[in-house]
């Protein structure tokens, strides 16, 4: 009898290590696993009381920009609010009341991404230098210079997004520069992403070619142009605002 007993402890022992094992593997974690993110800006001079805008690019390291992924700005640990990531990149545009509130001199200008359950977070942080705005020259010539801009478009490209350059000059306060595109033979543009300006006279654009499927080669109409009206990303449009420059060409999307 005795001996039964110990069989029947032993066998009752072993199940209850049994079931404990099962339960700490069951309720053992998960193991995830995010990717790597990589975030850089840029910051060029800014004059004081005038328009002004920084960028930065939000890449997973040494992969794609990621979109749609909110990005917190601050100047000199003050929070100046988000803005989302389109390919990858971000802008943050300061108004003509912001610029003239920055001190002349050197201002710290950081990015940062919170990270999700996707990706890790990451943050940039450069300075910049505030300056007094140069004094307009009061000459004839000065008074009466044009403004332009310029688009560099292949001949070829294929469809969907595509990153544009192009050149601009004489683009005073209040005017912007848009890009836009239409399958030639459409009477419809529709408005890109705003343009990222640079200092030096250049800008680059995410532009979107939607073929629709079309598997034959389309042609397709950009247009560049600088304006004092405002137009909003996405938009459709028929009549063309007043432009004070645009440049036109033309490529084939195949």
């Amino acid at each position: 009898m005795l001996k039964l007993f110990v069989v029947l402890a032993s066998i009752l022992l072993i199940a209850v290590s049994v079931g404990c094992l099962q339960q700490t593997n069951t309720n053992a974690p998960l193991s995830t696993s995010v990717a790597t993110t990589t975030l850089t800006i840029s910051a060029p001079s800014v004059n004081q009381s005038e328009y002004a805008t920084f960028a930065c690019q939000l890449n997973v390291t040494r992969g794609q920009g990621l979109n749609n992924k909110e990005i917190h700005w601050s100047i000199d640990n003050v929070d100046k609010g988000t803005t989302s990531t389109i390919w990858g990149y971000a802008s943050l545009n300061l108004t003509i009341s912001e610029t003239q509130g920055l001190a002349i001199g050197k201002h710290v200008l950081t990015a940062s991404f919170d990270g999700d359950s996707d990706y890790t977070p990451s943050h940039a942080t450069t300075t910049f230098q505030v300056q007094v705005a140069p004094t307009p020259s009061a000459s004839p010539r000065a008074a009466t210079q044009n403004a332009s801009v310029t688009l560099s478009v292949p001949s070829t490209v294929q469809p969907g997004d595509a990153t544009l350059t192009g050149t601009f000059s004489g683009m005073t306060s209040g005017a912007s520069l848009y890009v836009l595109v239409k399958p030639t033979g459409n009477d419809t543009w529709i408005v890109q992403n705003f343009p990222l300006t640079y200092v030096n006279g250049t800008y680059a654009d995410h532009v979107y070619f939607d073929t629709h499927g079309n598997n034959n080669s389309q042609q397709f109409d950009l247009l560049a142009v600088i304006t004092s009206n405002t137009l909003n990303t996405g938009d459709s449009i028929k009549n063309l605002p007043k432009t004070l420059a645009q440049d036109h060409v033309t490529t084939t999307v195949q």
